[in-house]
């Protein structure tokens, strides 16, 4: 790439021809304030907050839209520029409302921010604020504030470029102009969730998180989206230990700054309903009862070892590590026990193929190249299994009757079954007819990795701490392994992954540093 050679701030530095004055800077470390600016969009130029000095220009310029050019001289923090920029927050803040203490955006808005970082004076406007609307449902995740929206045009943007659905737009001039819904349109495309994310200020909330928690009291993981095999990096952002909210996570490799939004909130129906926190056995009358886990790992061993017709389903929820001790595991009870990794296919509209996999599963590739799969698939295990020929089934982390268009006939075929395990975080309608079933932690509770569609291998990471009397499943399949006589099944995730690269090939060189944040590429594809 050509470059050529600039001075930021007496920063001597070599940027791309090409870029402009606010990449150049932010490529260097150096954080030039804006509203309108989105790497991901096209440049607007009007929120006036990027301005700055270069020398030999007698006003000051725009940073968003000023190419670099060979000799330029920059200066983001020279009074001139200080005096701008406080000028802008004069401007933005004139029928702002004071509404900070209650405002979903406070502690990060960038009005906030930047007020207090470049402003600190107080307000010179005597005159009655006007007001605007307020509370206004544009579509079922999105509610606007008009009266605190300062017209960067963002969203509009997005909806233009990035989704190409169009139902926002600017109406009126100056101070009448205002962000506003086409007639007959809503906010409900399969990513309009994203406008509350690049909304610099409080104008765009989330429905689903509006008033549930302040951001400051937030802990925030990084992590991948369980919603499907795309494998979009997220922040899973926790309060007192549930998930308040899914953000994304920038990887350009994968999702780039956006997440859909049905991945967004699919934590609800993950992580929803009573745990359990202890196995259950079922007892001669028919009642399943708490126990210890000796007891239940014991009769799940007299249950399944050396079943003729035995089955294991494994959720494609599961990480990798899980997948590889399941497949083990299954292998150890029988050597003809049969192995899938459960699939959920769908079709999809345009919009929804932007981000969205048709398999709704998040690991369904790694887990079969981890072994948990067999020829010829999901659909002729499927099939054994409503024909009878399964007589014993291990099932983690699927709720069989829920898998089907047909539950009736699913039920028909689980009661045929002479002993069935599920594990599970609750006890679902399935779990409701096991002779035992484990209690397990769900994807936000447990580390380990995924593989997604493409082959690319990314990290999962712990965000909340599981019940108590709650396992890993890689825990639970060690302790069933252990009492097999197969004690090396690896004491964390870490371990197992070791287990994985000296077996697998094509997960040779890998390392869960090398993984690191924004995930490693396999080889070989």
């Amino acid at each position: 790439m050509e470059t050529v050679k600039i001075s930021i701030d007496g920063r001597e530095l070599d940027a791309g021809k090409d870029r402009t004055v606010i990449q150049a800077a932010e490529d260097a470390g150096i954080s030039i304030p804006h509203y309108c600016y989105h790497p991901k969009l096209s440049i607007a130029g009007n929120c006036r907050m990027c301005l700055v000095e270069v020398e030999k220009i007698p006003k000051l310029q725009i940073a968003c839209n000023t190419l670099v050019q060979e000799g330029m001289v920059v200066k983001t923090q020279s009074p001139q520029v200080l005096a701008a920029r406080r000028g802008v927050l004069e401007f933005l803040l004139i029928n702002h409302p004071l509404d900070c203490p209650i405002c979903d955006q406070a502690g990060e808005c960038w009005l906030q921010n930047y007020y207090m970082d470049y402003s600190l004076e107080a307000s010179r406007f005597s005159e009655r604020k006007e007001p605007e609307r307020k509370r206004q449902p544009f579509g079922p995740n999105v509610v606007f504030d008009a009266e605190r929206c300062i017209k960067c045009t963002r969203c509009v943007r997005f909806l233009d470029e990035v989704t190409q659905t169009h139902e926002l737009t600017v109406l009126n001039r100056s101070d009448d102009s205002t962000i506003a819904l086409f007639p007959g349109k809503t906010l409900d495309n399969p990513l309009a969730a994203n406008v509350n994310d690049i909304c610099p200020v409080g104008a765009l909330t989330d429905r689903d998180f509006r008033f549930r928690a302040r951001v400051w009291y937030l802990k925030s993981t990084p992590s991948i989206c369980p919603g499907c095999s795309t494998g979009c990096n997220i922040h899973i952002e926790t309060y007192e230990n549930r998930i308040a909210r899914f953000k994304p996570r920038i990887n350009d490799s994968v999702n780039g700054h956006w997440i859909c939004d049905e991945g967004r909130y699919c934590f609800h129906g993950l992580t929803g309903g009573e745990r359990l926190t202890s196995p259950l056995i079922r007892q001669e009358g028919g009642k399943l009862v708490p126990a210890d886990w000796d007891s239940a790992v014991q009769a799940a061993l007299i249950g399944l070892r050396d079943t003729e017709g035995l089955a294991g389903l494994l959720s494609a929820r599961s990480t990798n590590e899980e997948a590889f001790l399941f497949a083990r595991l299954m292998r150890a009870f029988s050597p003809k026990a049969t192995v899938e990794v459960s699939y959920q296919a769908r079709d999809l509209t345009t919009v929804e193929k932007i981000l969205k996999s048709p398999d709704r599963s998040p690991n369904y590739r790694g887990a079969r190249e981890m072994g948990a799969g067999t020829e010829p698939g999901w659909e002729s295990w499927r099939d054994k299994l409503l024909d009878g020929d399964l007589r014993a089934l291990y099932l983690a982390g699927e709720d069989l009757l829920s898998l089907f268009p047909d539950p009736e006939r699913i039920l028909r075929a689980i009661r045929g079954l002479s002993f069935l395990v599920v594990q599970d975080t609750t006890l679902s309608p399935t779990a409701e007819l096991a002779h035992v079933v484990f209690p397990a932690t769900h994807f936000a509770e447990k580390e380990g990795t995924y593989t997604n569609r493409r082959g690319r291998v990314q990290r999962v990471c712990c965000a909340c701490v599981a019940p108590a009397g709650a396992l890993p499943d890689h825990a639970i399949f060690g302790r069933l392994l252990a009492a097999l006589g197969h004690p090396q099944a690896g004491s964390n995730p870490a371990d197992v992954f070791r287990q994985i690269t000296a077996e697998i090939p094509r997960y040779r060189d890998l390392t869960y540093e090398s993984i690191g944040g924004a995930g490693v590429e396999l080889e070989g594809i």
